[in-house]
């Protein structure tokens, strides 16, 4: 069940109820948990909710999973339902799945998961989650229809306080799932005219949100562009530059929206050769004139216009300005290569490949 719309928040409570939840613990984090956000949701709960976790952790690392097993276990809660960016929507994925596993023993096992985006991850409309070993510094991404929220309710009420650049880094994340889902080998028609469709709102209102973060119009229509990503991405996965953003963001603790922003343009550069028509398609959105180019030279200008915009947005352009190491980069090539991601990118992936993606970012 998708919900969108101005003040939606008032009827949570009802929404979930329809649902069969009656017992609802809260998973977000300590900014929104102390703040207006937090307390206007919790009031929408009313007498459903059980418990909130204020907590979560970017990249979901395993122990904040646990905490949130434990805790959910103990209040018998039968909903986990996530609030803010893709951290806590990831963490109540992350620990419905575990709890699942867990099966019958001890209380009811939740077996609902819900989310109330603040951000434009899209990770509200997909069955994907990772989690974070903090002592490998290696992240998971793993994907089951188990964790797929039954409810993404989207209230641009809520998002009017989330900061500009947090905004402009999920909302880059949201473009990169419409990149990636035009030229994926399981995205049909349906999913490439989403997946434009969706681009062309991000193209046109992230700046504007960026640049007005209370306007009320602008962040509705970043959530239909970031649902409407979201939804592509879960029917048509991820490719090279997702999986090397997972990677670097397991290593180094680096914000998932930030090394969407680095990497998007090089990897889609990589692409050039098996992506001529997504890319002639995505030229008029990035303003790129495509009369007269060649597909290299057009795909050339895509990957340019698209570091531009990201350029525009104030975001980091380069991996070292995260701190990290040139000469970590083989390494972090090779633990790339185990990733399903990368391993499903149309255009196959060799280590010397993620390799030059990764030295052309840095």
């Amino acid at each position: 069940m998708i919900v969108l719309g101005p003040g939606t928040i008032d009827n949570v409570g009802s929404e979930l109820a329809e649902l069969g939840a009656t017992r609802v613990y809260l998973v977000t984090g300590p900014s929104l948990a102390s703040g207006r956000v937090g307390a206007r949701v919790r009031r929408a709960f009313g007498g459903l909710l059980v418990g909130t976790y204020a907590r979560s952790r970017p990249h979901v690392p395993s122990e904040t999973m646990d905490e949130v097993v434990r805790e959910a276990r103990s209040l018998r809660a039968d909903v986990l339902v996530g609030l803010g960016g893709g951290s806590p929507i990831g963490t109540a994925k992350a620990a419905a799945f575990r709890l699942q596993q867990l099966g019958g023993s001890g209380p009811p096992v939740p077996c609902i998961v819900a989310a109330i985006p603040t951000t434009y991850s899209g990770s509200e409309v997909t069955p994907v989650f990772g989690t974070t070993d903090l002592e490998r510094h290696r992240k998971s991404v793993l994907r089951s229809d188990l964790v797929r929220p039954r409810l993404a309710l989207y209230d641009p009420e809520l998002a009017l306080d989330t900061p500009p650049d947090l905004s402009a880094s999920t909302g880059v994340n949201a473009l990169a799932h419409c990149v990636e889902a035009l030229y994926a080998k399981d995205a049909g028609d349906d999913e490439r005219t989403m997946a434009l469709r969706a681009a062309g709102r991000i193209v046109e209102f992230l700046p504007r949100t960026v640049r007005d973060p209370r306007n009320l119009l602008n962040r509705y229509r970043m959530f239909e562009g970031s649902m409407e990503a979201g939804l592509v991405l879960a029917k048509a996965g991820m490719g090279v530059h997702h999986g090397l953003c997972h990677v670097l963001g397991g290593r180094y603790n680096a914000p998932h929206g930030v090394l969407n922003g680095i990497v998007l343009p090089h990897a889609m550069r990589f692409n050039i050769p098996i992506a001529t028509t997504a890319y002639r398609d995505l030229a008029p959105i990035l303003g790129v004139k495509g009369e007269g180019l060649g597909d290299a030279a057009l795909g050339e200008e895509v990957c340019k216009a698209t570091a531009t915009f990201v350029r525009g947005l104030g975001l980091p352009r380069r991996l070292r300005d995260l701190g990290i190491p040139r000469g970590d980069l083989p390494s972090v090539a090779e633990e790339a290569m185990e990733s399903k991601s990368v391993r499903a990118n149309p255009r196959p992936v060799t280590r010397a490949d993620a390799l030059r993606i990764l030295e052309a970012a840095w």
